[in-house]
């Protein structure tokens, strides 16, 4: 199982098509949508340099190691990172990469302070280093929070953020 994030634009009836050239499962994850530009909560998206927010391999801290253990969930406050990000950003577009030493069943992320959602934003069942694109809402204190099944490192690295 491979998981990937896409934006597809909405067809006919508000729905999309999916094509697979061999027989398989295929499982779809929505996790948000795009609204028309100027509606009311309209956001903007601001690109930026890439930076790494946080890699669980360095030293310890709130952006660095230890290694995240199974069944653990960690908070990363995005505008508190050395990215400068602004409070006002709403959601994140990062670079979600995992490094298992083994099989890794999945990691999702989600805004700190939800529920955790039961999808994967990423999934290593071979315990490959695997990087996955996520748009992520910012949740309380700009916090998003990460939870993995398995032992790994997580690293997050941010390209933009969406704001007012």
């Amino acid at each position: 199982m491979v998981a990937n994030a896409a934006l597809v634009p909405a067809g006919a009836n508000e729905s999309i098509s999916v094509y697979a050239s061999d027989p398989t499962d295929v499982v779809l994850d929505i996790n948000g949508y795009f609204g028309p530009p100027g509606a009311a909560g309209a956001l903007n998206f601001y690109p930026v340099a890439p930076c790494r927010v946080a890699d669980t391999r360095g030293a310890g801290g709130p952006f660095g190691g230890p290694e995240m253990g199974a069944t653990e969930t960690r908070s990363f406050s995005i505008p508190s990172g050395g990215c400068n990000i602004p409070q006002t950003a709403a959601a994140y577009s990062l670079n979600v990469t995992v490094v298992p030493g083994a099989v890794l069943s999945y990691l999702t992320a989600w805004p700190t302070g939800s529920p955790r959602p039961f999808v994967s934003t990423l999934n290593s069942f071979d315990g490959a280093i695997v990087a996955n694109a996520a748009i992520v809402p910012a949740g309380a204190n700009g916090a998003i929070s990460v939870y993995v099944t398995n032992p790994t490192h997580v690293i997050l690295d941010i390209n933009g953020y969406f704001a007012p």
